[in-house]
């Protein structure tokens, strides 16, 4: 752990209420107060599961999704009526106009219209509109079903001749539930396979495990070869050849599909229920015809494929991959053109929604997935391309068969089931928990709908409830009129992390060929605000913020109106872009809370010393009309621990926001309080 940073200024720290007039009739509740503890509790149960608390926040896959029941408490903070503050009280927000001008996963406006507000959401990216469109689009779930049933049905006419397998007991055609490959690599003196490793399965009465000499499955100790392969199994961590001692590398002068070896087929057999078989010449000849009618699909342009120089693509590059195509097998190819000719013949309102489930099914169809269903505890589970929120390169991959029947681990019927039905149940139904000591119940919040009426323009926002209107572009040249929005609640982008707009290229070429005229496909990406790293990028990143936050200020109601946002990271420099954007765009800091963000065992910042609070800084906008928030001069940043830290960071953030400081000065103070340290490295 860090010391303190002390410098020579007096000692006090924290903002003092007292100095703000009562009665006053510009103050809004979270002015004075906010439930930090409650918070605190609810969101540190909610991060080990998101997708269950809000599953209708969750139809496509979106990263950094702050947690649905703090946004909740912030905006519950915003309530005029005071028994309608309560956590579990429904609505509350009946009038107000909430405004996200940086929509990302969606959270506050699904949790903003829930309450009544109607709401306005932007965002650059084409994905978190789209998102938000659809999630919060109501229509009838009987007709959803009856549009999914016979979608599938017309996938499985052309993807099932691809997807079987015979049973090794009875020799009956199955369907094919998925396929594990292993990787070829090769050193000075031949070629071997790859593999996580050789436990297929474990059993309550046997496991099921592979040979690395002769390929073939076994359940006993006492197996022996009847034949010895060319080319043997080989875990990885196994660095150098015993034979000639030089080091496996991969094969990159092949195509990335090429690279990986078919070696067991799994299915479930009427008769004998699931099992695991070697690949066998009927199941390669099914492959080779997949292979040559995959050849025959045409998706337009190639040049919508291609892979970008990005942050994170860059690791496809290195490994010779050049082409988003170049990720899926044939038959995930194959699947990806009968999606798109059924897409093709559905009315608009159907085919956004089922777009994007089909696009989300992609982190679950890739060759870039990999195996992890060996433990008994969650057999057939599969590692989902972005486990690592990175391109990621399997030992051991899995080919899925995306239609298959069964409820089972990135199939369709699963993501239907899970991110339409059961979404759409809770959307109209919402449940909360709470906690009483150390029980938890699960409470139905009675006259809620997290669901809305589209509009097209700025006059319909400000007429009944539960109104939505969402725009893809650029935040801060959105014309909104002036005064209009009572409250801004948003979640910028992580100063130096870019990697979730350059992953979502992954996603975005197939949308792309799915809803062609729904979104701009073309948008400019330096529009964005997230840096790429660097100085200079990281003074784009708050040159970009301050016009998004001049935009906020116009459009804020000046009686009443907060900016209100949540912000976290270990940088100096993180802390002076913040700040600058905001002097920049007029803003002062009324009070800062600090709340839990992230699971500690998340995989991206496992092992980390990483930030695992944010600070919730609420914000109103400089003007005659309101009075000044005296903050105490800040003596240090407490970089002890993440909570300490996120708050004493807020609370220098009111006083640099006071006083007129130069621009050089804001970001030598900045590093002063902070210090030179190496938790810069994760924004997480």
């Amino acid at each position: 752990m860090m010391n303190p940073i002390r410098l020579p200024f007096q000692l006090a720290f924290d903002f003092h209420p007292s100095k703000v007039e009562k009665n006053d009739p510009s103050e809004v509740p979270i002015d004075r107060s906010f439930p930090e503890d409650a918070a605190n509790k609810l969101a540190a149960l909610e991060s080990y599961n998101k997708h269950l608390y809000r599953p209708n926040t969750y139809l496509h896959k979106w990263w950094a999704r702050r947690s649905g029941t703090t946004f909740r408490y912030i905006l519950k903070q915003l309530v005029d009526t005071p028994e309608k503050r309560d956590f579990y009280e429904g609505g509350g927000l009946e009038g107000k106009l909430i405004f996200d001008p940086m929509i990302g996963g969606g959270t506050t406006l699904h949790e903003a219209i829930r309450m009544g507000a109607n709401v306005m959401g932007v965002d650059i990216d084409p994905i978190p509109t789209l998102q938000a469109k659809a999630s919060l689009s109501q229509s009838s779930l009987n007709h959803k079903k009856d549009i999914y049933n016979e979608f599938v049905q017309a996938l499985k006419s052309k993807l099932a001749p691809f997807f079987k397998t015979a049973c090794p007991v009875c020799n009956i055609n199955c369907e094919t539930q998925f396929m594990l490959y292993g990787l070829r690599r090769k050193c000075s003196c031949r070629e071997v396979i790859f593999v996580d490793r050789l436990l297929l399965r474990q059993g309550n009465e046997h496991d099921i495990q592979i040979c690395p000499a002769c390929h073939d499955l076994y359940t006993d100790k006492t197996h022996r070869c009847q034949s010895v392969s060319s080319r043997p199994l080989m875990v990885k961590g196994t660095r150098q050849c015993e034979t000639c001692n030089t080091a496996f590398a991969d094969i990159l002068d092949k195509p990335f599909v090429e690279r990986y070896v078919p070696l067991v087929n799994t299915g479930v057999c009427s008769e004998h229920g699931a099992f695991f078989k070697i690949v066998n010449h009927e199941d390669l000849a099914l492959m080779d015809q997949a292979a040559v009618h995959a050849q025959k699909l045409k998706f337009g342009d190639s040049q919508d494929f291609l892979i970008p120089n990005g942050p994170k693509s860059k690791d496809l590059l290195r490994r010779g991959i050049h082409n988003f195509q170049d990720l899926f097998t044939p038959r995930q190819l194959i699947y990806l053109g009968a999606s798109l000719d059924g897409l093709s013949k559905l009315p608009h309102k159907d085919r956004m929604w089922l777009a994007l489930l089909i696009s989300t099914s992609l982190e679950f169809n890739s060759l870039l997935c990999g195996y992890k269903g060996g433990d008994i505890r969650r057999p057939g589970a599969i590692r989902h391309v972005f486990s690592h929120h990175a391109f990621s390169f399997p030992y051991t991959a899995l080919e899925n068969n995306p239609v298959f029947s069964g409820n089972t681990s990135g199939t369709l019927n699963r993501l239907f089931n899970d991110r339409i039905l059961r979404a759409a149940k809770w959307a109209v139904e919402p449940v909360e928990t709470r906690i009483t000591g150390d029980r938890r119940a699960k409470l139905v919040i009675h006259g809620e709908i997290d669901a809305g009426e589209p509009v097209s323009d700025w006059a319909s926002l400000k007429q009944g409830k539960r109104k939505f209107l969402i725009l893809q572009g650029n935040s801060a040249t959105v014309e909104i009129p002036e005064g209009i929005v009572d409250y801004v609640v948003t979640d910028p982008p992580y100063y130096d992390s870019v990697q979730y707009s350059d992953l979502s290229n992954f996603f975005r070429v197939w949308l792309r060929q799915f809803l062609p005229l729904d979104a701009n496909w073309n948008y400019d990406l330096f529009n964005s605000a997230v840096s790429e790293g660097g100085t200079s990028d990281g003074r784009k990143y708050g040159e970009l913020l301050g016009k998004i936050w001049e935009k906020c200020y116009l459009a804020l109601n000046k009686e009443h109106g907060r900016l209100i946002f949540t912000f976290h990271h270990w940088r100096p420099d993180a802390w002076a872009e913040l700040t600058l954007s905001l002097i920049t765009a007029g803003f002062s800091l009324v009070n800062r809370y600090v709340v839990f963000s992230e699971n500690p065992i998340s995989v991206h910042i496992m092992g980390l010393k990483s930030l695992k609070h944010d600070t919730i800084l609420v914000l109103k906008p400089n003007s005659a009309k309101t009075r000044s928030y005296k903050w105490s001069k800040p003596s240090r940043i407490d970089a002890t621990d993440s909570y300490t830290f996120c708050r004493d960071c807020g609370t220098a953030l009111g006083w640099f926001l006071e006083n007129d400081l130069s621009e050089e000065t804001i970001r030598d103070q900045w590093k002063l309080l902070i210090g030179e340290n190496d938790n810069g490295k994760t924004s997480g």
